[in-house]
C-alpha cells in the first residue's frame, strides 16, 4: 500500500459541538423574530391609524419595512439562512429609523421608537454587525438633528441632547452585554470541545476510542450518509499480544500499541476513521469503500505491519503481525450486525493461523 502523509489527529476534525452553537442560533433567531413580530404589529397599527398624519415618505417607508420583514421571515423558513435574514431585516429597520427621525413621526415622537434598535441589533447580529449598524444609526441621527437643513422636522434642543445621551447609553450597555456574552460563549464552546475530544480519545495511543465510533461517528454517518455510505469495517487484532507482554513487559506492550496506531495513521487515508476498540483490538472504517476493495487494502496493511520492526529497550528487533476481519455497512442501522460479522471473520483469521485477512470475498484467506 502506498504510504499516506496524514495527521494522526485528523479524526478530531470530525468532532463537532453543534448543540452549543445551535442554542446560540436559537437565541439569535428568537430575538430577531420577536422583534419582527412586534415590528409588524406596531408598524401596521401606526400606518392604519396615522397615515393621514404621517408624511408620504414615512408611510411608504413603514409599508416597505413590513413587506420586507414578512418576506424575510418566509425566506428564513424556506432556507434557514438566519444571518442573511437578520442582516437584511436590521438594515431595513435602520432605514425606517432614519425615516422616522427625519419626518418626526406623529407629534415629533419618532425618537422614542429608536431606543430598542441597539438592543435587538446586538442580540440578532452579534458584536461586529451590531456595532456597525448601531453606530451608523447614531451618526445618521446626529446629522439629522444637528446638521444642515435638509427639510427635516425640527426638534427641541433638550429633546435632541437627551435622545443622543440615552441612545448612546443603550448602545454602550448593549455592546458590553453582547461582547462579554460572546466571549463567555466562546470560552464555554472551547471547554466543551476539549472535554468532548478528551472523552473520545484513547489515553494511551492518542487516537480515537470506541466511544467515538458509537457516540459520534455513527450519528455523523446517519446525518450525512452520502459522505460515508457504503463503508467497510476492518476489525484488527495484534497476534500473540499477551506473549509480547509476558516476554518483554507491559511497557513494551504499550509501545507496540502506540506504534501500531502510528501505522494505522500513516498507512490508511485521512478519510478513514481509526480507533482503538479495546485492548489490542482496533477498528478502521473506510468510507465509500466496498468490502471487496477494503479486503485488498487490509491485506496491504497486514503485509506492511509484518515488515515493521519495533525495538525493545535492549535494542532487540521485534516483529509483530495482525489478523483482520472485514465487513461492509450499507445502512448505519446495520452497523452492529456488520461489526459482529467482522468479528466472526477475525476469529476465523485467528483460527486459520493468524496474520491473515478474512472477509466474504476471501474463499481462501490471504496469507
Amino acid at each position: 500500500m502506498a504510504k499516506k502523509s496524514v495527521s494522526g489527529q485528523s479524526w478530531l476534525s470530525l468532532i463537532n459541538i453543534d448543540k452549543v452553537y445551535s442554542s446560540d442560533k436559537q437565541r439569535q433567531a428568537f430575538s430577531l423574530f420577536t422583534m419582527i413580530a412586534i415590528a409588524i404589529i406596531v408598524i401596521s397599527m401606526l400606518v392604519v391609524f396615522n397615515y393621514k398624519v404621517y408624511s408620504p415618505i414615512l408611510t411608504v417607508s413603514l409599508i416597505a419595512v413590513n413587506i420586507t420583514l414578512i418576506s424575510g421571515a418566509f425566506y428564513f423558513i424556506k432556507t434557514a439562512k438566519l444571518e442573511m435574514v437578520a442582516l437584511i431585516s436590521m438594515c431595513i429597520v435602520f432605514i425606517m429609523c432614519v425615516a422616522l427621525t427625519y419626518t418626526g413621526g406623529k407629534e415629533n415622537t419618532a425618537l422614542y421608537w429608536l431606543m430598542f434598535y441597539p438592543v435587538v441589533c446586538f442580540a440578532a447580529l452579534g458584536v461586529k454587525h451590531g456595532c456597525r449598524l448601531g453606530l451608523g444609526l447614531l451618526l445618521c441621527c446626529s446629522v439629522i438633528l444637528y446638521g444642515p437643513d435638509f427639510g427635516q422636522v425640527a426638534y427641541g434642543s433638550v429633546e435632541k441632547s437627551r435622545f443622543l445621551a440615552s441612545f448612546t447609553l443603550v448602545f454602550i450597555f448593549s455592546f458590553i452585554g453582547e461582547y462579554f456574552r460572546f466571549k463567555s460563549h466562546l470560552a464555554i464552546a472551547d471547554i466543551t470541545l476539549a472535554q468532548t475530544q478528551d472523552a473520545y480519545t484513547d489515553q494511551l495511543t492518542g487516537g480515537a476510542n470506541r466511544r467515538f465510533i458509537s457516540a459520534h461517528f455513527l450519528k455523523l454517518a446517519a446525518k450525512t450518509p452520502e459522505k460515508y455510505l457504503p463503508f467497510s469495517i476492518l476489525l484488527l487484532d495484534l497476534d500473540f499480544f499477551k506473549r509480547l507482554n509476558d516476554t518483554y513487559g507491559h511497557d513494551f506492550g504499550d509501545i507496540v500499541l502506540i506504534e501500531f496506531t502510528k501505522l494505522l495513521d500513516s498507512q490508511f487515508p485521512s478519510s478513514a476513521v481509526k480507533a482503538r476498540y479495546g485492548g489490542e483490538e482496533f477498528v478502521v472504517i473506510l468510507p465509500k469503500e466496498t468490502a471487496s476493495a477494503a479486503t485488498k487494502i487490509a491485506d496491504s496493511f497486514k503485509q506492511c505491519v509484518a515488515k515493521q520492526a519495533i525495538l525493545t529497550d535492549d535494542n532487540e528487533r521485534v516483529f509483530i503481525t495482525c489478523s483482520i476481519g472485514v465487513a461492509q455497512v450499507d445502512n448505519v442501522e446495520h452497523f452492529s450486525a456488520a461489526l459482529k460479522q467482522a468479528d466472526e471473520y477475525l476469529y476465523l483469521a485467528k483460527e486459520r493461523g493468524r496474520n491473515r485477512v478474512v472477509s466474504k470475498h476471501t474463499q481462501e484467506p490471504y496469507e
